[in-house]
């Protein structure tokens, strides 16, 4: 069962020094580079937590149950499948990328990364109303994240399998 979650821009959430997922890469990120990326504005930071405390108004305590990060990207249209590219222009498409997406070890299983991609998914629409994107466009870090991607309609791309791309029209099914 999925537990309920907060999910908002990266704050001082008192859980980030603890947060695991089991990948180092992606813990030392969300401990020390997440900020930065915010402040240098590469990058927007978003921290689900786990409500633990019913109908407490603090989350300060509450543990961190996984992260993702959206930026602007460009893809080349001959990178994109064939059956894609029919109606689009050959010049570089512009496209939201979901740079990383971690879920605590304590919270794996349970459906947050679902959940946490949804919510990416919902957030690139509000954007898409004012800022032109083909698409949502991930690199997976192996091929259990590329099968993780696969299952909500993300395509490889042309030039990399590991690189993935979900159009804008799958996209609003899942948001």
């Amino acid at each position: 069962m999925t537990p309920a979650l907060l999910i908002a821009p990266l704050a001082k959430q008192a859980g980030i020094a603890q947060f695991s997922c089991g990948q180092p890469v992606l813990d030392a990120y969300l401990m020390r580079y997440a900020s930065q990326d915010v402040r240098r504005n590469v990058a927007r930071v978003f921290v689900a937590t786990a409500m633990s405390n019913a109908g407490s108004s603090s989350n300060a305590a509450a543990p961190v149950a996984g992260f993702y990060t959206l930026s602007a990207a460009s893809v080349q249209c001959t990178d994109l499948p064939v059956a894609l590219t029919k109606k689009l222009p050959r010049y570089p498409l512009p496209v939201a990328m979901l740079g990383r997406l971690a879920v605590s070890t304590d919270f794996q299983g349970q459906g947050v990364g679902s959940v946490l991609l949804v919510d990416a998914c919902k957030k690139v629409l509000m954007a898409e109303a004012v800022l032109a994107v083909a698409g949502l466009v991930v690199d997976a870090k192996d091929e259990a994240a590329a099968r993780f991607y696969r299952h909500f309609g993300f395509e490889p791309l042309v030039s990399s399998a590991q690189r993935l791309f979900l159009p804008m029209q799958t996209l609003r099914r899942l948001g």
